[in-house]
């Protein structure tokens, strides 16, 4: 098992509604190329940490696209909230959404905490 971490990923849904790229070139195309480099290091074995700002969504709904792209990438995934996470509502509405979605691979990191290969992983 290996453990990563990665934040703002400010995905903006399908069609993007907030392109990254007008903050610069460097953005150009940047969830295709995160993406490329996850599928490529990261196995389902894996922790991937999701520090905040996964998507520009206001609302959960809206997010749902954006939280579906992070599902389908290798790894366990748990998530903090960032500030920019307008979408996030309280843990248990998280949690009933995710398992609603089939959002196997996302977890909530709020006030609880995780068993995971002998570790405790808390937020």
């Amino acid at each position: 098992m290996k453990v990563f971490a990665i934040g703002d990923l400010h995905l903006s849904g399908n069609p993007p509604t907030k392109p990254m790229d007008i903050f610069g070139p460097h953005w150009d195309n940047h969830w295709a190329r995160i993406k490329e480099h996850w599928a490529n290091n990261v196995t389902d074995d894996d922790i991937v940490f999701l520090v905040g700002d996964m998507s520009w969504a206001l609302r959960l709904d809206e997010a749902a696209c954006d939280l579906q792209e992070i599902a389908s990438m290798p790894g366990k995934k748990y998530m903090i909230r960032g500030n920019h996470d307008y979408w996030w509502t309280t843990t248990r509405k998280m949690d009933k959404f995710l398992v609603d979605s089939g959002f196997d691979t996302l977890h909530i990191l709020h006030n609880n905490s995780y068993s995971v290969e002998g570790y405790a992983i808390c937020g």
